[in-house]
């Protein structure tokens, strides 16, 4: 018996489950009676998916000890895979507000997620989810079931909306959202046409129709068609920032800087903490001379976007200006290295971003 336990420790420490359990099955049948050799007999079969068999061992450790919390809490998990939520709620919900730890708080909000999908309680299973991106933001398997789970309830309620009202405008609209994610822009304008046909005065629906022609193209013709759809929206909703930000944006390429600062202002005065309003405001104040203010609105874009090396970069090129080289040397040393710790592009095909972004273009080192 000693040497079987010395062998069934020295397995789970090195985490070598088939023989760990292997040991464990010998040393139960010499001791049957021992909590804790039932106990790690059935971590051994969870940690080898041998879901059924686990849970029997953890029932029969908490019988010969019922104080046995973590063999509980493990048996809950083993109710949640086997299907059965009624049996693993009641473990599960109370542990998972104060888990022993964090790997086990993990497994318990993903069963917890599952046991809620189950029953077909939805929001709750959306609420532990959101949680518990909270808790791990950076643990890929936490964002992957969030982000199954947010697709699959994403799927029912389009679904539900094709089914009950399949010439609607919101039917029209989510039509041309999927068009959109595919880079469609051709039937995604087709469907926002649709939606004005219904109702003229949808705010939104210009401005998307605007951006899906910028995505289209850079060429005049869609810019042109891009703005009267921008203006369009405007009067639908006069206080879009949206809107106003990207005829801002459409005016400043054109070298229009005196139409784009109104614009911008104007975008600004809608929405505060927008970093590319900030920047394109700056950016047209610089091409009208007016540099001191340009920089105040370059820090402003830095202070809404913590991540974003392009207002360092133009910081330091207008501390150049004036002489200012700790104040150039300091932006340039930030813009470093923000642009190296950004991560690589997605590779494929994605939706284009809700708005024109400002990157450093010709301006850039």
């Amino acid at each position: 018996m000693d040497q079987l336990s010395d062998r069934a420790q020295q397995a789970m420490a090195a985490k070598d489950w088939p023989a760990a359990a292997q040991a464990l099955e010998k040393l139960a049948q010499f001791a049957p009676r021992v909590a804790e050799v039932q106990a790690n007999l059935g971590l051994a079969y969870y940690s080898l998916n041998r879901i059924t068999k686990a849970a029997a061992a953890f029932e029969r450790a908490l019988k010969l000890d019922p104080r046995m919390e973590q063999a509980r809490l493990l048996l809950g998990l083993c109710e949640a895979e086997m299907g059965h939520s009624e049996e693993a709620l009641k473990v599960l919900e109370p542990a998972f507000g104060h888990p022993p730890d964090d790997e086990l708080g993990r497994l318990i909000g993903f069963d917890l997620e599952r046991a809620y999908t189950d029953q077909r309680r939805n929001d709750k299973a959306l609420s532990i989810a959101e949680e518990m991106v909270k808790r791990y933001p950076n643990d890929p398997e936490v964002l992957f079931h969030v982000s199954k789970l947010l697709a699959d309830r994403s799927y029912q309620l389009m679904s539900r909306l094709l089914r009950l009202a399949p010439d609607s405008v919101w039917a029209h609209y989510a039509f041309a959202e999927v068009h959109v994610s595919q880079q469609k822009y051709d039937l995604a304008i087709a469907e926002y046409r649709k939606v004005l046909e219904i109702n003229p005065h949808l705010p939104g629906i210009h401005f998307q129709i605007g951006r899906c022609f910028l995505a289209q193209s850079k060429e005049p013709a869609s810019l042109g068609a891009a703005l009267r759809e921008f203006l369009q929206e405007l009067e639908t909703a006069p206080r879009n920032a949206e809107a106003e930000y990207e005829i801002a944006e459409i005016d400043r390429e054109r070298s229009e800087f005196a139409t784009a600062l109104e614009h911008f202002e104007r975008a600004v005065q809608f929405q505060t903490g927008f970093a590319d309003t900030e920047i394109g405001l700056g950016r047209t104040l610089s091409s009208l001379g007016r540099q001191r203010e340009a920089i105040t609105h370059f820090e402003d874009a830095a202070k809404a976007d913590l991540q974003n090396p392009v207002p360092h970069y133009l910081l330091a090129a207008a501390y150049r200006a004036p002489g200012d080289s700790p104040g150039q040397q300091r932006e340039m040393a930030l813009f470093q290295k923000l642009r190296s710790a950004a991560h690589a592009p997605a590779q494929g095909h994605a939706s284009p971003s809700r708005l024109t972004e400002q990157t450093l273009g010709a301006e850039g080192p």
